[in-house]
């Protein structure tokens, strides 16, 4: 972004103000006067002394540099600008009436002009017109009383009022022309101010990324959202950023918007990393600016939607959990049993053990519910504890539970695993003040790819009533 200086708008580009360098430049000016005011006195075009004129010229030369001028304006070219404007105008005079062309003095203040309007802003042309006009009077009048001229007295007046007119036009067109420019920068550096402010303010990161991957702006917001200094990511890798699984994703992405071509945009929400080494959710939207040439790149916007994310989440293993276990609730557990049997190959089936608690109703009647939820949490554990940590336990509902299998590749082994967790949830349960004993009936049913989720589940659960037939209808207490 281009950076509008601040104090008093300026036109345009700075004015070359050391045109003649003191040790060169001096005399190569006072060499070349010097010929031209002695060809010029030859030929009746310069009354003067050539030396004289000469050394004025580059006294006059010498006080156009802007060190020159900020010591008259003591320290700051926007300073005694009238008197400035005069000590030019009054130099180049003395030029010109030892020349004897008094009557060009007003268009050799246009240069002066130019220079001081460069200097000082628009506001100067008024000041400079009134300095030229009064200096040119002065200048007249000296001629009308024999004042050295190359042209008769009549004639110098008449092209001095001509010239001055040209030259009071000149500098206010000069200076008009100025003020629009001031104004434009003016209005420029308002918008780009504001604009700054906006983006200082903003919750959002804007970072700009480069053809090759590289961050070559980004916003000082990040500062807030990641704890990054702006400067510690300038000619990084935009990539970088991002959660290793993520950063496929983000260069796809990338290549997309880059060839979808300008203002094109894709927003996705990646894993992005903090300053403290923590990785936070971001809402990461991307837009094609690589033909603006104020941009040139691909322009990111970033907020962390951590909060947001972290609520969709327990909102989501909420309706997929049972409260009192945590466990995969019958629907997420549906869900599970559907994948894995659409996934299952030759690599093994899927097993599913449908488990009914025996005896829990005697100890939830005889004790209470607290006792009864105390009991279904511990049972839940121990289940837990007796599968692999592949194996998906999940509550139905009740006293009824449910483990998905996956990888099997005996039926004799998934029987005995039923059989070995039937005996550990006949061990004694130490609850809250009191030891209980229950038991477990596990029915097993076992499908592919073919077997629907709702099949296996209603194969299991016959299998577990004619487990149960076999075995007491409640464990004692």
């Amino acid at each position: 972004m281009t950076q509008v200086p601040t104090g008093r708008p300026f036109l345009g580009a700075r004015p070359a103000t050391d045109a003649v360098p003191p040790v060169i430049g001096a005399p190569v000016l006072f060499l070349a006067i010097l010929g031209l005011a002695v060809w010029g006195r030859r030929h009746g075009a310069v009354l003067g002394s050539p030396a004289l004129l000469a050394s004025l010229v580059v006294l006059f030369a010498a006080s156009g540099s802007e060190r020159y001028q900020r010591w008259l304006g003591r320290g700051h070219l926007h300073n005694r600008v009238v008197l400035r404007l005069i000590h030019a105008t009054v130099l180049i005079g003395v030029v010109l009436l030892v020349a004897g062309w008094g009557f060009l003095l007003p268009a050799a203040v246009v240069l002066i002009g130019v220079l001081h309007i460069g200097w000082s802003g628009s506001q100067t042309w008024r000041p400079a017109t009134a300095v030229t006009a009064v200096v040119t009077i002065v200048m007249e009048v000296a001629v009308q009383f024999g004042a050295p001229s190359v042209v008769p007295p009549a004639h110098s007046h008449l092209a001095a009022t001509i010239n001055l007119l040209l030259a009071g036009f000149g500098l206010s067109n000069l200076g008009l022309a100025a003020a629009r420019a001031e104004e434009a920068t003016l209005t420029l550096q308002r918008a780009e101010e504001r604009f700054r402010a906006l983006v200082q303010d903003s919750s959002d990161v804007v970072a700009v990324i480069d053809g090759l991957g590289r961050i070559t702006h980004v916003s000082a917001a990040v500062r807030h959202v990641s704890g990054w200094d702006p400067g510690e990511l300038l000619n990084t890798g935009y990539l970088d950023l991002f959660h290793p699984d993520d950063q496929l994703q983000i260069n796809t992405a990338l290549t997309t918007v880059t060839d979808g071509g300008a203002d094109s945009q894709d927003r996705l929400e990646l894993r992005v990393a903090h300053r403290d080494g923590t990785w936070h959710w971001h809402e990461v939207t991307l837009r094609n600016a690589i033909d603006h040439p104020a941009v040139g790149g691909i322009v990111s916007n970033q907020r962390d939607i951590s909060d947001r994310r972290a609520q969709q989440d327990r909102l989501a293993h909420a309706a997929a959990h049972d409260p009192l276990t945590g466990l995969p609730n019958r629907a997420e557990v549906l869900r599970v049993l559907e994948e894995a049997l659409a996934g299952a190959d030759s690599a093994g089936s899927v097993a599913l053990f449908f488990i009914d608690l025996d005896g829990f109703k005697a100890v939830n009647d005889g004790y209470g519910h607290a006792a009864g939820d105390a009991l279904l949490v511990a049972a839940a554990d121990r289940l837990r504890a007796g599968l692999r940590a592949e194996d998906l336990l999940g509550r139905l509902g009740g006293d009824e539970f449910a483990a998905v299998l996956t990888g099997v590749t005996s039926t004799a082994d998934v029987q005995a695993r039923a059989q070995r967790l039937m005996a550990d949830m006949r061990l004694p349960f130490d609850l809250p003040g009191r030891r209980v004993r229950i038991g477990a009936s596990i029915g097993v049913a076992v499908g592919g790819p073919a077997t629907g989720a709702d099949d296996l589940m209603a194969a299991a659960d016959t299998r577990m009533y004619e487990v149960k037939a076999h075995s007491r209808d409640d464990a004692p207490v």
